[in-house]
């Protein structure tokens, strides 16, 4: 060994691997690189996703308070026709049969300055009648002054904002389910709204199902099952030159329970009065 070295700083002779390393990165450094990289991960996600985060999470707390909300229209179950006896009516310029014969007549009739007609029988149950123009729902949004008319084409898009059936249509099929937090804060927000519209559209006993329903020249949806608690069930009907809303309310423990085939039979036999 030459003079002066020694045995810690003498030169690897070749040929020879350098002695290992075993130096370590300690625990507490990594428990707090992995930290960053969590905290990091959570800063850009709320940066990106917060806001339709949050949106999504109201949307399924509306949903808990408004189980309707989550409802798009189906098809009914039931097509079938009541054949009980019964009686034509006629409103509006329009002509139905109802499937019960026991109308109270000192009850019944058009309620005045109004475009209402109530239906009393003498079961207990009751059906209103009411008429409106066929841009009814869709003039009332647009006349409100408060509400930019391009945001409106925004939230509903256009082919919603032609005709009442088509802006039923849209909001009814708008569902919790279709939102994601990977989406964009523009489309979170207009889902939002179009929910918060749904909820505010659906009428009692709409919880127990939606249903498309179709009656001559008219097209529309059904709110609720005539076997839900409330007894509760209305049908909206949309056409070119008119429209119907035909609300039945069943009289709790009465003697006579409205069905799907009772509506069917009014829907089935609606047409223009001659």
């Amino acid at each position: 060994m030459p003079t002066g070295a020694t045995l810690s700083n003498h030169l690897i002779e070749p040929g020879k691997a350098a002695p290992p390393n075993n130096h370590k990165t300690p625990k507490w450094a990594r428990i707090l690189i992995g930290l960053f990289v969590v905290v990091l991960v959570c800063v850009a996600y709320l940066w990106f996703f917060g806001f339709q985060t949050l949106i999504v999470l109201e949307a399924r707390y509306l949903t808990r308070k408004t189980p309707a909300v989550s409802m798009a229209p189906a098809q009914l179950a039931d097509f079938s026709i009541s054949g009980s006896p019964g009686r034509k009516l006629s409103y509006f310029g329009y002509e139905f049969e109802v499937p019960w014969n026991d109308v109270d007549e000192a009850k019944s009739g058009l309620i005045p300055d109004s475009n209402k007609a109530m239906i009393v029988f003498q079961s207990g149950n009751s059906l209103s009648v009411w008429h409106g123009s066929p841009r009814a729902f869709l003039n009332t949004i647009l006349s409100n002054d408060k509400i930019d008319q391009n945001t409106l084409r925004r939230i509903f898009g256009d082919e919603a904002l032609q005709s009442d059936y088509a802006l039923y249509r849209t909001i009814l099929q708008m569902t919790p389910d279709k939102m994601t937090p990977f989406e964009s804060k523009s489309d979170a927000s207009n889902q939002a709204l179009l929910l918060l519209v749904k909820g505010i559209c659906m009428p009692t006993g709409a919880a127990s199902g939606v249903f498309s329903v179709n009656a001559g020249e008219f097209s529309g949806f059904q709110f609720g099952h005539p076997s839900n608690p409330s007894g509760d069930v209305s049908v909206r009907l949309f056409s070119d030159s008119s429209s119907l809303n035909f609300i039945f309310i069943q009289k709790a423990g009465g003697p006579a329970l409205i069905s799907q085939p009772d509506i069917n039979r009014i829907l089935h036999t609606l047409h223009k009065a001659t």
